[in-house]
């Protein structure tokens, strides 16, 4: 749409750089099937832009608005991305329309907008008691060391996918003076670009690897990259001739193609982390860890039991045990405590302290085992009330798995004392 639209809907076979950029990533690749709200959060945010920067270059319209709205109950960044919006067609407004007041189609769209979030947040606000979902005080709690976080995980991005490259691509692609329409998409990009960087220093990153916290803002730049290319070839070619440019592209896309295979090779091969950044592989095989464990829990799990995990996910989801997790991303309290920033994970810098754990009584401790067990310091939670105990997993390497149980209640084959 965004390609077309540049081009005054004539199709062209430059239209296909841009899909390619993406579908070249691994990075892309990995978080279209990752199970989360990744890839519905770029949609409708790509959405907004697209049909906004129509808006603005027909000066009609409004419905870019419903996007961001519906963006914005996708993931918070979305309102981020909304005001982003607005910024920029203030300084439309002021800078090339030579005015200071709002039309009609502006304040249509900002009434779109607040009509359409603005019930589902009061919804939300009232039934949760809280400004924003409990997930977002967790990754934006700060702590030391923060902004070192999100700093070095912009510059594995870089250095993984060579942005540098393609920003420098990208200036000296930019559109002549009289191309509104592309100037439009080149400010706009760089706009939300820089404040989209600042936000993930802010917050730290991400623990997650392949960078899905910053594929939201990949769809633009991939096609000012491509626009750049073109403009770029359209300027070499009286010098270089077609078939140097044809072959500079394709050892450009081939050297892309082989890093991001590097890329996407480690990240699949290397069961670790790299500065508390989890690559994929690891996720894929802690999940697959513990599919086994979470079923064992199920089949000796009562309607009264309770239990603490590390990961939210997984062992909950199979064993039906309700739960809270250590990171506070299921827990209100240990989200909202500014005590309870007690870890270094990138976006988790919560982390809740033993006594608050303990508070609740659960029946079983999970967020503390041992792998392949069974644990050392067996007496140290008996004070606490909590015992370590063995299980033997069918159908799980190591087979033992050893947590926290209480020691007042009976759980499966351990029985109550």
């Amino acid at each position: 749409r965004l390609s077309l639209r540049l081009s005054g809907q004539r199709p062209s076979p430059w239209h296909m750089v841009a899909p390619c950029l993406l579908a070249s990533m691994g990075a892309f690749a990995c978080w279209c099937t990752g199970g989360l709200e990744t890839q519905l959060f770029t949609f409708l945010s790509l959405l907004g832009f697209d049909l906004m920067l129509g808006e603005i270059a027909t000066q009609r319209g409004f419905t870019s608005a419903a996007a961001f709205a519906l963006a914005s109950m996708t993931r918070p960044e979305g309102l981020l991305f909304f005001g982003l919006g607005g910024l920029y067609r203030l300084f439309i407004m002021v800078t090339r329309e030579r005015r200071f007041l709002p039309q009609r189609r502006e304040w249509a769209w900002l009434g779109l907008f607040l009509v359409l979030f603005v019930p589902y947040f009061v919804w939300r606000w009232h039934y949760f008691g809280w400004l924003f979902p409990n997930t977002f005080y967790v990754k934006s709690s700060g702590g030391a060391g923060t902004s070192l976080l999100g700093w070095y995980y912009l510059r594995r991005f870089a250095e993984d996918y060579g942005a540098p490259l393609f920003i420098l691509l990208a200036l000296l692609g930019r559109p002549s003076r009289d191309d509104s329409q592309r100037r439009d998409l080149w400010r706009l990009t760089g706009l939300v670009w820089l404040a989209f960087a600042a936000y993930v220093v802010k917050v730290g990153g991400d623990f997650m690897g392949l960078y899905r916290f910053i594929l939201p803002v990949i769809p633009l730049g991939a096609v000012v990259v491509q626009e750049a290319l073109r403009h770029l070839a359209q300027r070499l070619r009286p010098m270089v001739g077609a078939p140097v440019l044809a072959l500079g592209g394709l050892m450009l896309a081939a050297g892309f193609g082989a890093g991001s295979a590097k890329v996407s090779h480690t990240a699949i091969t290397f069961i670790g982390a790299d500065n508390g950044i989890d690559t994929p592989g690891y996720l894929k095989k802690y999940a697959e860890d513990r599919i086994p464990v979470g079923q064992w829990l199920g089949l000796h799990a009562r309607p009264d039991d309770l239990m603490t995990v590390g990961g939210a996910g997984v062992i909950p989801y199979y064993s039906n045990i309700p739960a809270y997790d250590v990171f506070g991303l299921v827990d209100e309290h240990i989200a909202h405590d500014p005590h309870m920033n007690g870890s270094n994970r990138p976006g988790h810098q919560k982390w809740g302290s033993d006594a608050y754990m303990l508070s609740r009584k659960p029946t079983l401790i999970t967020h503390k085992y041992c792998l392949p067990g069974p644990c050392g310091e067996k007496q140290a939670w008996q004070p606490a009330g909590y015992e370590w105990v063995d299980a033997k997993i069918p159908g799980r390497k190591p087979v033992t798995y050893s947590f926290l149980k209480r020691i007042d209640r009976a759980f499966g084959p351990f029985p109550a004392r």
